[in-house]
């Protein structure tokens, strides 16, 4: 019982000192490649569902963390890509917690392309917190954003989301693929009062190889990953180091059944 209530004072702590939800990953910058065209995989359109106009093949993914190695604030997340005629539906489950406490959503998103420089998408969430004895409680929120590609190397996007335990989330920011291997982004992200500024360089080294890494105002969101693909198969381990909480080690598995919307 002590180590639940440690992991949930410390994970307020971090969501309220850093503008974002409790279901935001830590251990990696999921969305490193939200602002871009050709660097956009089912992670990323997880944490944008605009991202869903820009995969036209069938994708999988998987995110793993153990938040600052306490075992009752790890962080569980599969998600699913599937395009139909005209756009691509995605729908995702995330999981935050233990037996004792945990808080939960189940999503499913829409994408679709507006022209060649545009794409949008929406996405609907059912949120959940359950505590041992005392029951749940569920609310239906919506986010949504919007993808604008200004050349073949610029990228720009917006996000807003409306989390369950949280303020209003706005964010936005701008990508630059100055080949296809290797893409810079920067993002500023807006919560109430507070304002959290992401950056991420990714550089794929070898076919078989890339590396990423992530810097912020906040300290619990800085990290690095090394990156492996394997045929349809990409893995990235990942992790972030904080100063006073230490690290979070994360993974994540994206299969998806044609590269031709991933980096090249």
């Amino acid at each position: 019982m002590k180590q639940l209530l440690l992991a949930l004072l410390l994970t307020a702590q971090i969501a309220l000192l850093y503008a974002q939800p409790l279901l935001t990953p830590v251990g990696k910058y999921t969305g490193s490649g939200s602002y871009s065209r050709h660097f956009q995989q089912v992670i990323s359109a997880w944490s944008n569902p605009a991202g869903l106009s820009c995969l036209s093949s069938l994708a999988a993914g998987i995110y793993a963390e153990n938040r600052f190695m306490l075992k009752a604030a790890s962080l569980y997340a599969a998600m699913v890509a599937v395009p139909v005629q005209g756009g691509t539906f995605g729908g995702s489950i995330t999981r935050l917690g233990n037996s004792a406490w945990n808080q939960q959503r189940l999503s499913g998103a829409y994408g679709m392309q507006l022209g060649r420089k545009v794409g949008a998408g929406l996405q609907f969430n059912y949120e959940t917190t359950s505590v041992q004895g005392f029951g749940s409680t569920g609310k239906i929120n919506v986010d949504g954003g919007l993808l604008w590609h200004i050349s073949e190397q610029w990228h720009g996007g917006v996000h807003v989301y409306k989390p369950a335990d949280a303020a209003v989330v706005y964010s936005g920011g701008v990508g630059f693929e100055a080949s296809r291997d290797f893409l810079l982004t920067g993002e500023v992200i807006g919560m109430g009062a507070f304002t959290t500024v992401k950056a991420s360089a990714y550089y794929r080294i070898i076919r078989q190889l890339a590396l990423e890494i992530g810097v912020a105002s906040g300290a619990a969101y800085n990290n690095a990953a090394v990156i492996l693909f394997l045929r349809s198969l990409r893995i990235d381990i990942a992790a972030a180091f904080h100063p006073q909480l230490g690290i979070t080690p994360a993974t994540s598995l994206i299969w998806q059944l044609s590269p031709s919307a991933q980096a090249e």
